[in-house]
């Protein structure tokens, strides 16, 4: 049985009490928000992608949930495009950038103020980079979140009603500290040192979870499978991602052991690898191993990203996806190997590759494109 369409089926009647249902279908919307953060349109993998956060931390659950609940809103005050709001497309930015601020930022009252406002603007600028970029059919990815939360974590410094956490203190690279292959601190746990199974399935995991800045080896699992319920596609490439930007920065560029560990040279390779495994272009063995090439490249971007904004003491966030993706979607049909989706037409890895092998076969012409 397709897992999957198995659970597309259960939940096909929630989507018809969200179409008759103003208020389910607010939620619905929220959860396909959250769902989006992986390029995931499906209000189940949202729901356990929220559940997975609030394993983790109650209060990052709560600062993404504000950030989402008021970037959605705000695009429906202003009265965006209907289908852009109900498919989520202004929700994912608000829930990184409440949980980005939560995760930097010291809990106050003012920090609320904070989420609200950044949350406000992530959909301002979403909406701008829409109307700028989509005479190139360019998506936005999460560079309405990074602007965001760039521009209001830079402010703290100045304000001193907001306390900064020692995680954005300015500081000062050591190249020399920074090559070693060990993996630590390691958690009381676990015993032993070094590269191990166990920190090797912790990175990975973390790698996974860190993409909504959940430091959690069993929220990296849920987060998993939420995306295998939408897309065995989206899965694989969300998995290999995670694994290539673990693997290559410990083994073969030397990165520092803590961060691998702790997934920060895993979540852009994650999200780039969701990006062109399937989605942005269709899957053939060519676009699979150009999406592995651009995971690679994602994760030396994060090194490059991270030794800029050192000396600020400002963090990456997913600017480093941003960037990679970019570059490598910004050829499109110039590669003539490949097949470009159209901004319109994106659903789900396996829904493109399904309808472009269907037209292929009416059409009855062009090259054949064998299964990946």
């Amino acid at each position: 049985m397709d897992f999957a369409a198995g659970l597309e089926r259960l939940h096909s009647p929630w989507e018809r009490l969200a179409h008759e249902n103003p208020l389910v279908g607010f939620l619905d919307t929220l959860l396909r928000g959250s769902g989006q953060v992986m390029f995931q349109n499906n209000p189940l993998t949202g729901l356990l992608f929220l559940v997975g956060i609030f394993v983790n931390s109650a209060l990052l659950g709560l600062a993404g949930v504000i950030g989402l609940v008021v970037s959605t809103l705000t695009a429906m005050v202003l009265k965006a495009d209907h289908s852009l709001v109900r498919a989520g497309l202004f929700g994912y930015n608000g829930i990184l950038t409440g949980i980005g601020l939560a995760f930097f930022l010291n809990w106050n009252a003012v920090l609320i103020v904070y989420i609200v406002l950044a949350a406000i603007l992530s959909s301002i600028i979403m909406m701008g980079l829409l109307n700028l970029m989509g005479s190139r059919d360019m998506p936005a990815l999460t560079a309405p979140f990074v602007l965001s939360a760039w521009l209001f974590l830079f402010g703290v410094f100045l304000f001193s009603h907001l306390q900064p956490t020692t995680l954005i203190q300015p500081t000062l690279l050591n190249p020399s500290a920074s090559v070693q292959t060990d993996l630590r601190p390691l958690p009381t746990t676990l015993t032993g040192a070094g590269v191990t199974l166990p920190n090797l399935l912790h990175a990975f995991f973390r790698g996974i979870g860190e993409v909504f800045f959940q430091d959690n080896l069993i929220t990296g699992v849920i987060f998993l499978v939420a995306i295998l319920v939408n897309s065995r596609i989206s899965a694989l490439f969300a998995a290999l991602g995670s694994l290539v930007g673990m693997l290559s920065a410990l083994f073969l560029f030397g990165g520092n052991g803590y961060w691998v560990y702790h997934g920060l040279y895993g979540f852009n390779a994650v999200l780039t690898g969701i990006a062109l495994g399937g989605l942005f272009y269709v899957l053939t063995w060519q676009s699979a191993l150009y999406a592995l090439v651009g995971t690679l490249v994602s994760t030396i971007v994060m090194a490059t990203v991270s030794v800029w904004l050192s000396p600020l003491g400002m963090p990456a966030l997913t600017a480093p996806f941003v960037i990679s993706a970019w570059l490598f979607i910004l050829p499109k049909a110039g590669f003539q190997v490949f097949h470009p989706v159209p901004l319109a037409a994106l659903t789900n890895a396996e829904q493109i590759r399904h309808e472009f092998l269907e037209e292929q076969a009416a059409v009855g012409v062009g090259r054949r494109v064998e299964p990946a």
